[in-house]
């Protein structure tokens, strides 16, 4: 379930939120402020986990040694910045010769290594490929195009206990897959000089067993997106807003319930109690009352009214996306 945090930062606008991005005059003052929207991870770690142990099982790749070890410490530093308790275990836990061959640990290994590390999950790395290419070719303009194509990918094993209970047949374990290609790029007179522009492939296979640390980590996190949200001002004398800005939800929530002098100022109050609803992550009763909004303003016959109806209706299609996940 998405989740939200407020931003306060109230700046008074009366640019409208318009869906079809119509240019209009807008009589109806307005307050801008902007709010984070959480989503879950990918995968979602269990709650009792908080101290992750990664485990190298990879077969040393002849072109880059410690690769492993710099994907395994990518990786630790974005758990980290999750509030999570990252160790890493640099040496290999697999016995093979082939780079091609996965050696995954089985149930009983895993939770020995638990043990051992006092860890609550194993995040363990058992392959790692990396391949980078360079080529160029002469354009059109009579100049030289260098480019390096690397490919990268990685293969993961996530293990960790049920209920945090010790014991082999308790263990669940996930499989993880990484895979991307980047390219870095370089255009020059002499193709020489475009070809000495690119990086080094030992550079390039650095960089690129990095990110793949980096981004298989990012699966186990939530992220977030920053959305705009307009409140309507109701004069200095709205106890909703008063509230709304002491971040004190439930108060601008019922402020804004109570009965209002007139049918606008109950439209503008329904609009903002949605706001507010959807902060603390009632999201079901922020739609309701944007629909108590729109339907107050379809008693009144201004042309404000009705861009402001249309502004509310886009306001529904961003929370009915949020209810659908």
């Amino acid at each position: 379930m998405a989740y939200t945090q407020l931003v306060i930062s109230l700046r008074r606008t009366a640019v409208a939120l318009c869906l079809l991005a119509i240019t209009a005059f807008m009589q109806a003052q307005q307050w801008h402020t902007t709010i984070e929207i959480g989503h879950p991870a990918e995968l979602t770690l269990p709650e009792h986990v908080s101290d992750v142990l990664l485990v190298n099982n990879t077969v040393p790749h002849p072109d880059l040694p410690t690769g492993a070890f710099y994907t395994l410490m990518a990786a630790s530093e974005v758990l980290e910045s999750s509030y999570l308790l990252p160790s890493v275990l640099e040496t290999s836990q697999n016995s093979s010769v082939s780079l091609y061959r996965r050696q995954l640990l089985t149930n009983q290994r895993a939770d020995s290594l638990l043990s051992t590390y006092h860890a609550d999950a194993l995040l363990v790395l058992n392959q790692l490929i990396v391949h980078p290419s360079t080529d160029s070719y002469l354009t059109d303009r009579e100049t030289y195009y260098a480019y390096t194509q690397a490919i990268v990918g990685s293969h993961w094993s996530l293990f960790f206990r049920r209920d945090g209970q010790p014991g082999a047949d308790l263990i669940t374990s996930r499989t993880l897959v990484y895979a991307d290609t980047l390219y870095w790029e370089k255009e020059d007179e002499l193709r020489s000089a475009a070809l000495q522009a690119l990086p080094a492939n030992e550079d390039v296979r650095n960089e690129m067993a990095i990110y793949a640390g980096e981004q298989l980590a990012r699966r186990l996190m939530p992220t977030f997106e920053t959305a705009d949200r307009y409140l309507y001002d109701l004069g200095a004398s709205d106890a909703g807003m008063q509230a709304f800005v002491r971040k004190q939800w439930q108060q601008a929530i019922d402020a804004w319930s109570a009965p209002q002098a007139d049918i606008k100022r109950a439209a503008y109050a329904a609009a903002n109690r949605a706001v507010a609803c959807e902060i603390i992550g009632d999201i079901s009763d922020a739609y309701t009352a944007t629909e108590q909004a729109i339907a107050a303003l379809s008693q009144l016959r201004s042309p404000d009214a009705r861009q402001q109806a249309v502004n509310i209706r886009y306001y529904q299609t961003l929370l009915q996306q949020r209810m659908a996940k």
